[in-house]
């Protein structure tokens, strides 16, 4: 299977999803897992598609409490060659980031949105989190906002006895330097170890041309961030991304993160010189590298604290006027 029709691809899309998942999964995660990868499918053709994989037998149905691949399943997502799927992620972050039109200097417009699911008991325990982030300048923007079960917002459906909470990513900094005039180039999404509130190097990277899943999700996902720890010590491991910009761009770009800083954004852990190292990676000629820390860290602090999160980052862009400041 060289190249992959529209429907083939769909369907082992699927079954990757339901592949990175060792308990049943619903529709809802296997939708904004979709999404997140550059494939829009509404509820009834996902159902479709899952209908489909059944009686193929590539996975099975266990009701309300989601689908499991199989065995058979697993053996056809093998047989998929992966280059074709290789670009959809860094594509589907520019779009978004190009999307968002988000301007510090009125500090009204659209924003790059991050959605964390959970159990609706767990409400305080999340809006706490996301204020320690905060706290310790460990977000991208000080704005949340939370749906109640039931709600439908943005294609997303929240189900019965859970929350949604929806954050600022992180690429709505990328798509405010990209909208004054600043060309951002992505390069990784990976780790960075912290010591003692510093920054010091990147542990893990993951090249965003020749990956097929957001990087910054499957580190979060294996359970290798260390965050609350970080909240706790100082010292830890976090989510984190690099891009580089024109060296001749850095003034412009150092006043821009001064127009976000007024208005209570953060999470630039590091802003490299012109043909410098950041943080342990070498930069291009004539760039400056950037890291600015993983919009997905409130899910990663629920998660090492035990909390059952399912997370979608990034997902959809959404008024910033619409969310609540911290």
């Amino acid at each position: 299977m060289a190249h992959l029709d529209a429907t083939d691809r769909k369907e082992i899309e699927i079954l990757r999803v339901l592949s990175e998942h060792d308990k049943p999964v619903g529709s809802f995660i296997i939708k904004e897992a979709l999404s997140s990868r550059g494939i829009f499918l509404s509820d009834r053709t996902i159902r479709y598609h899952l209908q489909l994989l059944e009686e193929k037998g590539f996975i099975n149905s266990l009701g309300k409490n989601g689908r499991l691949i199989t065995p058979s399943g697993l053996e056809e997502l093998s047989r998929t060659l992966a280059y074709n799927r290789i670009g959809f992620v860094i594509t589907r972050f520019l779009s978004l980031a190009y999307e968002t039109t988000y301007d510090p200097e009125v500090d009204t417009g659209m924003i790059a949105a991050n959605v964390f699911i959970m159990d609706k008991t767990h409400y305080d325990e999340a809006f706490n989190v996301v204020k320690e982030l905060y706290n310790a300048n460990l977000l991208p923007a000080p704005y949340i906002k939370v749906l109640k079960e039931g709600t439908e917002y943005k294609d997303i459906s929240v189900p019965s006895g859970k929350i949604a909470l929806l954050t600022v990513c992180d690429l709505t900094i990328d798509g405010v330097l990209i909208h004054l005039g600043i060309p951002v180039l992505f390069k990784y999404g990976g780790l960075v170890q912290v010591v003692n509130h510093k920054p010091v190097r990147f542990v893990e990277l993951i090249s965003y041309e020749g990956t097929t899943i957001p990087p910054r999700e499957l580190f979060v996902y294996r359970n290798l961030t260390s965050i609350a720890t970080i909240l706790k010590t100082g010292s830890g491991i976090l989510p984190a991304n690099m891009s580089e910009i024109p060296a001749e761009a850095r003034g412009r770009t150092a006043k821009i993160f001064t127009s976000l800083k007024n208005n209570g954004w953060g999470g630039v852990l590091a802003f490299g010189e012109p043909n410098e190292d950041l943080l342990g990676v070498p930069v291009g000629m004539n760039r400056c590298g950037i890291s600015v820390i993983g919009g997905i860290s409130p899910g990663a602090v629920m998660m090492e604290r035990g909390i059952k999160v399912d997370t979608v980052a990034p997902h959809c862009l959404i008024p910033l006027e619409e969310m609540e400041k911290i």
